[in-house]
């Protein structure tokens, strides 16, 4: 068995390029095992199952039903005029009788075998066309398919893809016409937003025994999709955006069949006593993961679209237990590993506005986090039977300056770690697009921050008017755009601070910002007027 033939299969295809990595440790752990004959491995042939066509207004549209991802070429004759697809290493098993070429330029199609493994389908025209060609991986809906547009000879075939497109090889042979080759689209990076509990599920009580945990949950989980529905290059999705209840097994299978990059879970903790507070961030631990690949393996005859991540659904029943488990394994110990980094993201951007219980994140046996394929986080926003927390937690503005701080966060991992064929990836590489800003957290030197945003020590320090590379926990730094100004912004959310300066008053500081000093006392959790030169404050919007 070779590399080659491996990729080939469909499991390469579902899996997305922001797991790249993850996928090669899959393929040698496959490869390894045929190699001392533990998996027998059969190469298969990309059966082609179903030719249809349809004509609209701008093309006609030919789609092609292959049982894997095919390797193909799309070429161009004339006197007559043909389109030839050629795939590679395929059987032909649709019949091609009873198409409804009626309106389009094709007249007739026709197939036959190339090279004893080649297929070869021949697309004969009334007129000459501008093919465009890509392939589709397999959704719910449909298996591999290979999609090729004729438009007319005299309208330009678009130089992108379709977001859900794979680049796809396309040639020319023995024409003038122009074929251009598909360019993956830049796609959004997805958000799933899930507030705990709901409808006849209040989860904790305050101490009021009005505040419920449900309602929290919700106006937070509102906030951090406002906020992140604001940010080019990142989309939002609600888990639930209502008072009902939604189970919990299906609110991971929600996020991923949204194609979720990350998962975040939105809660609020109480105790036995009034003393605890804090914001805690859960990861899945991996005892807890181990017992759940066993238990999906056992059932896999009802286990599917896992190991999907963005390209599509790959199920369990493909594999035989072993090599399903090990699948399982190390796709969910990438999820485990990528939890832990984004967690420490969000824990460093909150604790400049709440105070942190913990300052790493923590790993417990919660349903919710138990996606093999996506980053999750379970947050615990504060204690509800912590009378000052609870308040804190029903007022709007700390409900959006929490939120604005857990986006903070969010965005922080992904510009460090940005899924391939994002923007945001491409603006990293690039370095394309106005400023943004990053705020400092545990363990960041400005050298590494420089390296993580692809500028120069120099223009960082340029940006910042910094006289050395000193920089402090809460820094909020400027990181330089080179490129032009492509988009609206790209800037993460920053919530407003006030760095104390000798001789200020709380009450001056107060006056200054036009706001209540009880207010100001409120963000930054005081119980009294003292402040000391080099406190940062938060500044609570208007």
């Amino acid at each position: 068995m070779t590399v080659r033939n491996f990729y080939s299969e469909q499991f390469f295809c579902v899996l997305g390029s922001a797991r790249r990595a993850l996928l090669c440790k899959l393929v040698l752990s496959a490869l390894l095992l045929a190699a001392v004959g533990i998996l027998p491995v059969a190469a298969k042939a990309a059966d082609v199952d179903a030719v249809g066509i349809w004509r609209s207004p701008d093309f006609t549209r030919v789609v092609i039903d292959v049982s894997k991802r095919p390797e193909y070429s799309v070429f161009v004759l004339e006197d007559p005029h043909r389109v030839v697809i050629d795939i590679r290493d395929s059987r032909m098993n649709a019949s091609l009788r009873d198409l409804d070429l009626f309106g389009s330029q094709v007249i007739s199609i026709r197939s036959g075998s190339r090279n004893e493994t080649d297929t070869r389908i021949v697309l004969d025209l009334s007129a000459p066309v501008n093919p465009s060609s890509y392939s589709l991986p397999p959704n719910a809906e449909h298996g591999e398919r290979l999609v090729v547009d004729l438009y007319d000879a005299n309208t330009q075939a678009p130089a992108l893809a379709p977001a859900s497109a794979a680049p796809a090889p396309v040639e020319s042979q023995a024409s003038s016409m122009p074929v251009v080759a598909e360019m993956p689209a830049r796609r959004n990076i997805v958000v799933a937003i899930d507030a705990g509990h709901g409808g006849n599920d209040p989860g904790a009580i305050a101490h009021d025994g009005r505040l419920r945990e449900k309602d929290v949950a919700l106006a937070i989980s509102r906030a951090v999709a406002e906020r992140i529905k604001s940010m080019p290059g990142f989309e939002a999705v609600m888990i639930r955006d209502g008072d009902y209840y939604v189970q919990l097994q299906q609110r991971p299978q929600l996020a991923r069949q949204n194609r979720a990059d990350i998962f975040l879970s939105i809660h609020a903790d109480s105790y036995s006593t009034s003393r605890a507070e804090g914001v805690t961030i859960y990861a899945l631990s991996q005892r807890t993961a181990e017992d759940e690949n066993i238990r999906r393996v056992t059932e896999k005859e009802n286990s599917s679209d896992l190991l999907g991540g963005m390209s599509g659904d790959t199920s369990l029943r493909n594999f035989d237990d072993d090599l399903a488990l090990t699948l399982l394994d190390l796709s969910m110990s990438w999820s485990i590993e990528q939890s832990m980094a984004a967690g420490s993201y969000i824990l460093n951007a909150i604790g400049n506005v709440a105070k942190l219980r913990r300052d790493v994140p923590q790993q417990g046996n919660l349903w919710v986090l138990r996606s093999p394929d996506i980053p999750s986080l379970l947050i615990e926003t504060g204690y509800l039977s912590n009378p000052a927390e609870a308040r804190r937690l029903a007022s709007a503005d700390y409900q959006r300056t929490l939120a604005d701080s857990i986006v903070q966060g969010v965005m922080n991992y992904f510009y460090e770690r940005p899924p391939e064929g994002t923007l945001i990836a491409w603006q990293k590489s690039t370095n394309q697009g106005p400023d943004r800003q990053y705020v400092v957290g545990r363990g960041d030197s400005l050298s590494l921050i420089a390296q993580r945003h692809n500028v120069s020590l120099s223009q960082l320090r340029s940006a910042n008017s910094l006289r050395s590379d000193t920089i402090h926990i809460g820094q909020t730094l400027r990181i330089p755009g080179t490129g032009p100004a492509l988009i609206a912004a790209v800037t993460p959310p920053q919530v407003s601070e006030h760095t104390i300066a000798r001789g200020e008053t709380l009450s001056g500081i107060a006056a200054r910002y036009s706001i209540s000093l009880s207010r100001l006392r409120e963000a930054n959790h005081l119980r009294n007027d003292t402040i000391r030169v080099g406190q940062v404050l938060v500044i609570p919007g208007s």
